[in-house]
């Protein structure tokens, strides 16, 4: 089974960094507001995306957060029981969060075929190369500049 792995600020969302939100949050259909009047809206298709690419593929996050801020956005949205093994860590080594998310699956008895991480920033890739050579990565906004588009690219490399 191929592994899709999303970083989230800037990519799933337009925040850059969601760990400076203050709960409590107020959610709307795509965006919330902090405590602070602070906003982030879920890029558009985001939903559709995670509902398509859920029976393809394993989706796990992959992201230099602080789960105790990010997770209760991802389950404002509902989108946190997309992912399995998800790492929100208040770190920048992807290489080492999408390693371990691999073992974890492995350990479970799934057989991880492929990773492709999408991110979109260009910051990591060459650490997470280098500790998974085989990694396809995606430059989200560049490479696929929509969720319709990532979805049509995933579609073309034949994942």
């Amino acid at each position: 089974m191929k592994l899709l792995v999303l970083d989230l600020d800037g990519t799933l969302w337009d925040h850059e960094d969601a760990s400076q939100l203050t709960p409590p949050y107020e959610f709307h259909d795509d965006y919330l507001v902090d405590s602070n009047g602070q906003k982030l809206r879920l890029f558009p298709g985001v939903r559709e995306f995670l509902e398509w690419a859920s029976g393809r593929f394993i989706l796990s996050i992959g992201s230099w957060n602080i789960e105790e801020r990010v997770r209760p956005i991802l389950e404002g949205f509902s989108l946190w029981d997309y992912f399995l093994f998800p790492k929100i860590e208040g770190h920048p080594d992807k290489a080492d969060m999408i390693k371990r998310t691999i073992w974890e699956l492995q350990s479970i008895g799934y057989d991880v075929d492929g990773v492709i991480y999408v991110d979109d920033r260009t910051l990591h890739v060459e650490d997470v190369r280098k500790a998974l050579p085989n990694l396809k990565f995606i430059h989200m906004w560049v490479d696929a500049k929509s969720f319709e588009e990532l979805r049509k690219l995933l579609e073309r490399m034949g994942w």
